[in-house]
């Protein structure tokens, strides 16, 4: 019977470890085809990953023109508390009221980073903010899954009834 004190591991481990028989030593030719195939497919992946962040031409819109509530000043329903306001990126002056539910109040702003935005004031609740880009003037944001902002002359989707313009609310 084999015990564990019998068994000379360290021994049989590490005795004549990396000594092979009949080794053969690699052509430094083959070790430099390997090096230039390697450093070619990194050279290429950062060419492709470059190319691919190239934006495509598009046509910058400034959001304020794409809502039809933006053509308007904005009134004393429009503004809102500095509290809900604060550490959105949207600039206050630019606020209006698009939507009222029972459960909520929605604005449509503009960012200070150029972009749409919808400010959502729940009653006795925290804001939200849901922002998206306004490229060659095509405007689709959803926020909460309650409120829609479409480009002009968009239907409405199944399920959702027209709020104002350009704004549609789930039914």
């Amino acid at each position: 019977m084999t015990t564990f004190e019998d068994a000379d591991f360290f021994a049989e481990t590490f005795t004549e470890f990396g000594y092979e028989s009949g080794a053969r030593r690699r052509s430094s030719l083959l070790t430099g085809l390997a090096l230039v195939a390697a450093a070619t497919l990194v050279a290429g992946g950062v060419v492709w990953v470059r190319l691919a962040q190239v934006p495509a031409d598009v046509v910058a819109v400034d959001p304020a023109t794409t809502l039809a509530v933006f053509g308007r000043p904005q009134g004393p329903a429009d503004v809102v508390a500095a509290d809900d306001v604060a550490g959105t990126l949207i600039d206050p002056a630019s606020t209006r009221l698009v939507a009222q539910t029972a459960d909520a109040r929605y604005y449509a702003g503009v960012s200070r980073t150029h972009l749409l935005c919808v400010l959502t004031v729940p009653a006795g609740d925290l804001p939200s903010t849901g922002c998206a880009p306004t490229d060659d003037g095509v405007v689709n944001l959803t926020v909460d899954d309650e409120l829609m902002l479409l480009s002009a002359g968009e239907p409405a989707p199944a399920g959702w009834h027209e709020a104002g313009p350009n704004v549609f609310l789930k039914d």
